[in-house]
């Protein structure tokens, strides 16, 4: 079995077919690698991905980098999940309103 590669989670939308465990997997790598070596681009990346702030800030209060990594990696995910969800119900919406639209004439 190979090894893990970090993910960026820039690059999440690249990788669909990943199992979530392998994703978070990945990003967590990424996110370790941060935490120990450029913790000013980790919270570009926060900011970037629209991560709230207060959970990042209770996700760095953990006891080791490692759980930090673990937690970010999780709220990263999450909040990408999000997104795609309101994306999604945006253009189900906007389809509906062309329907409509087509239906009236």
């Amino acid at each position: 079995m190979a090894a893990l590669e970090p993910l960026n989670p820039a690059q999440i939308i690249k990788h669909e077919s990943l199992s979530y465990k392998e994703l978070h997997a990945r990003i967590k790598l990424h996110i370790l690698d941060l935490l120990q070596h450029d913790f000013e681009q980790l919270a570009a990346l926060m900011y970037r991905h629209d991560v709230p702030e207060n959970r990042f800030n209770k996700a760095l209060q953990l006891p080791n980098d490692d759980q930090r990594a673990d937690d970010i990696a999780f709220l990263v995910i999450e909040r990408e999940k999000q997104k795609i969800a309101t994306r999604l119900a945006y253009a189900k919406q906007k389809g509906k309103t062309i329907d409509k639209k087509s239906d009236d004439k």
